[in-house]
């Protein structure tokens, strides 16, 4: 026993010895290995930089040359010809032609002719406008800052050359420099710092990660002769020049000390433009990595050493029994006794090897986290425990092992390869797991959602069986269903949902979010109001329909933050449209519930009516009669407020919820809207008319007005004409249309004497 406890401790102090020696090596070769990827990745981001701006350049080069071309020809130039270049060119800012002095000729419509310096005796201009006469290729001036458009720009300039080759003169443009910066953004850097510097004067054409605040100071002088001075030194060191990198194009990878830090740099000479690239970082980065690296790896040591350690004391104090004791728990889920995630990857190994087929059936407890938090955990443990055991029970007959996943969460491999039987069993375990559970004199009652991946007809690896199973389950839980066998669809439409919810994220700033407006008209067919619908046309997705974004957007928490956006763009697009035509007529704007309910909702309103100059009067909110499942108590303030400004509210899809005559007559409502549903068969089916009749008739006794929605065909309108409705949308009168063509529209059903028409006037018509 002795000389067994020494071997054990000799073998320690060798495993101490050999992991030290193991962790300074790996430390060494980490460093190494970061150094390699930093200086691969640098060269990456200089390489692409460089033909960012060699793409860029060639580009406006082509539309230089194509411009004095044309000069060429026909000795003249059509301005505006120039001027839908620019504006088909997000970069470019402007067009001008001079004459070989350097006097302006003629520029484009943005640009003042007046006061316009010559470029020879400009100093920020003249040495590359002089550059430029003598040069066949475009030529890159000194980046500054050019007054008539108030923008930083890179200038660009081509000279013209009639068809006896003497120059004519300069047609010159300017690159918009903060717009080219954010072409390339801090994240296609790698955490270099990447600046274009010009070739003999040194004057700094781009930089990247620099606010705009810091333009005047970094791109008015050239750059330092301090920093040139090191560069040739180190040049000269490795028995080089500047010229050999110009004659040779290569990239020169440099490690050099500045004010005590190590920063890595590449060098690259673009001789078709005559600039330099120069992508610098310092190692702080690399340090932070490794630290970061050596630190895990420390702690690993120690914590194999402790570990080592502790085993070593284990082997020598416990006896086989305990180990097996150990070994049971390391595999067994301490509360339920049911086989643990380890034991259940043992199980899949098992059965994979085998080649058997079975079924992967994911289980977890709906709401359990309410009884956890009004009743407590030990009540929960008790629930769990009895769980387990029904589950245990639920295997007597069908062959398979259960374990427990996580929390709530249980995992079952069925050995089964019938769809029939796996529904049924998963049938009988979600009847028994719904079964009361007694505990301390409360009979507690809680249901389950059960999803199911087989293998090997879904996957064949455990992380896809159990990712599968879970969709499987959520989707159950979603639809209320009990249990979901997976499917390639369902797959499908759960990443189509997580994309479309991704994408939705960024459909604003990228501006994909439009409106349309589908007009309402009156008993006379005169236009009464337009309802503002949402479209959504995505770069990345193509045209996706609001029946299919705005349920997800309402998921993922993201209709305020639309529905704000749609407010202001529909306020904003109707005023304009009203003050340039004249006429007035209501605004419908749908409010979703989450948006409804938020406690400043009427603040945002107010600030927008009044910052679009809007009307109030005119306009409509939309809501379903969802809200009304709500505290309603706590609603009607709300509904007080907005009437109190004068604005309009509709109750949108009536007769398709939870509405009732008793809210009604509490709720402020101006306007029902009959729900589409039931205008679709009023001409065939007397039961629609007569459902028709009496929302209407429902209507004028509580004083509120009637629009039907879905008006499609002539006997729609008699039919609804003939029972009392006020108001009407739909194809027969109009498509939803753009801004565009709903100033046509409005242009063909307003009249001046309409203008005053109000809601409550078709109240008593």
């Amino acid at each position: 026993m002795l000389k067994s406890t020494k071997n054990i401790w000799l073998l320690f102090y060798c495993i101490i010895f050999t992991g030290a020696m193991l962790l300074a090596t790996a430390i060494y070769m980490k460093q190494q290995i970061l150094l390699k990827e930093a200086y691969n990745e640098q060269l990456y981001v200089s390489k692409n930089f460089n033909n960012h701006l060699t793409s860029i350049f060639n580009e406006h080069e082509t539309i230089l040359a194509l411009i004095s071309h044309e000069f060429t020809r026909h000795n003249s130039i059509q301005i505006e010809v120039l001027d839908d270049v620019i504006n088909n060119s997000p970069l470019l800012v402007g067009f001008a032609l001079f004459s070989v002095d350097g006097n302006i000729h003629s520029a484009t419509s943005n640009l003042s002719q007046s006061n316009y310096p010559n470029l020879l005796n400009n100093p920020h201009t003249a040495q590359w406008f002089q550059r430029t006469l003598n040069s066949e290729r475009m030529v890159i001036g000194k980046s500054y800052f050019f007054t008539p458009v108030q923008t930083w720009i890179i200038p660009i300039r081509k000279r013209i050359v009639d068809s006896q080759g003497q120059v004519i003169g300069v047609l010159s443009a300017g690159l918009d420099l903060k717009a080219l910066t954010r072409q390339w953004n801090a994240t296609e850097g790698l955490g270099n710092t990447l600046q274009a510097v010009l070739d003999e004067s040194y004057f700094r054409i781009l930089r990247t990660e620099l606010s705009e605040e810091e333009y005047d100071a970094y791109y008015h002088a050239p750059v330092e002769a301090t920093i040139l001075q090191e560069l040739n030194s180190y040049l000269q060191q490795q028995q080089l020049t500047l010229a050999d990198l110009r004659h040779s194009e290569a990239y020169m990878q440099i490690s050099r000390e500045i004010a005590g830090q190590t920063r890595l740099s590449t060098l690259n000479y673009n001789p078709r433009y005559q600039f330099w690239v120069l992508a610098s970082q310092s190692d702080d980065q690399i340090s932070r990595q490794l630290y970061r690296f050596a630190g895990i790896c420390s702690a690993f040591y120690l914590l194999i050493i402790m570990l080592f350690f502790m085993l070593c004391r284990w082997i020598i104090s416990l006896e086989k029994r305990q180990i097996a004791e150990l070994t049971y728990k390391a595999e067994h889920d301490a509360l339920t006794g049911l086989p643990n995630r380890t034991l259940l990857n043992k199980q899949f190994h098992k059965l994979q090897s085998a080649n058997r087929p079975f079924a992967l059936l994911y289980l977890d407890l709906d709401n359990f986290k309410k009884i956890n938090d009004s009743f407590g955990h030990s009540y929960g443990d008790q629930i769990l425990i009895a769980v387990g055991k029904r589950i245990q029970q639920s295997l007597t007959v069908y062959r398979g092992v259960a374990a427990r996943y996580s929390g709530d969460e249980f995992i079952i491999f069925l050995q089964s390869d019938s769809k029939k039987e796996i529904a049924e069993y998963a049938t009988g375990l979600l009847t028994i797991i719904a079964l009361p559970y007694p505990i301390n004199n409360n009979n507690f009652k809680i249901t389950s959602s059960l999803g199911i991946a087989r293998f090997p007809h879904d996957a064949r690896h455990i992380e896809k069986l159990l990712s599968y199973a879970d969709n499987s389950m959520s989707v159950a839980k979603k639809k209320k269903e009990p249990h979901l066998f997976f499917s390639k669809e369902q797959h499908y439409q759960l990443m189509r949902n997580t994309e479309i919810e991704l994408a939705l994220h960024h459909a604003i700033e990228n501006k994909e979010i439009s409106l349309v407006y589908q007009p309402q008209l009156d008993k006379e067919n005169k236009l009464f109001g337009v309802e503002a619908l949402v479209r959504w046309h995505s770069k990345k997705l193509g045209f996706i329909g609001p029946d299919i974004f705005i349920p997800i957007a309402e998921e993922a928490g993201l209709m305020p933050q639309l529905g704000l956006y749609i407010m202001h763009q529909a306020l904003r697009e109707i005023t304009q449209l009203k003050k340039q035509l004249q006429v007035a007529f209501q605004l419908s704007i749908n409010v979703s519930v989450r948006q409804f309910m938020q406690s400043d909702f009427l603040d945002k309103l107010l600030q927008a009516c009044s910052f679009h100059s809007a009307d109030k009067a005119c306009i409509t909110i939309e809501i379903t009669e969802s809200l009304f499942i709500e505290s309603l108590d706590t609603l009607l303030p709300l509904f007080e407020a907005l009437k109190e400004q004068g604005i309009t509210l509709s109750l949108d899809d009536f007769g398709s919820g939870y509405s009732s005559l008793h809210m009604l007559r509490k709720v402020p409502i101006d306007e029902l809207k009959i729900d589409k549903s039931f205008v679709d068969h009023i001409s065939e089916h007397q039961a629609d008319q007569e459902m028709i009749k009496s929302i209407i008739a429902m209507g004028k006794n509580l004083n509120i007005s009637v629009l039907a929605e879905g008006v499609e065909t002539k006997a729609h309108v008699e039919i609804l004409k003939h029972a009392g409705c006020d108001l009407f949308q739909g194809y027969y009168f109009s498509k939803p249309l753009t801004i565009e063509d709903l100033a046509t529209f409005v242009k063909t059903k307003t009249q001046s004497s309409y203008s005053t028409l109000a809601l409550p006037s078709l109240i008593n018509s």
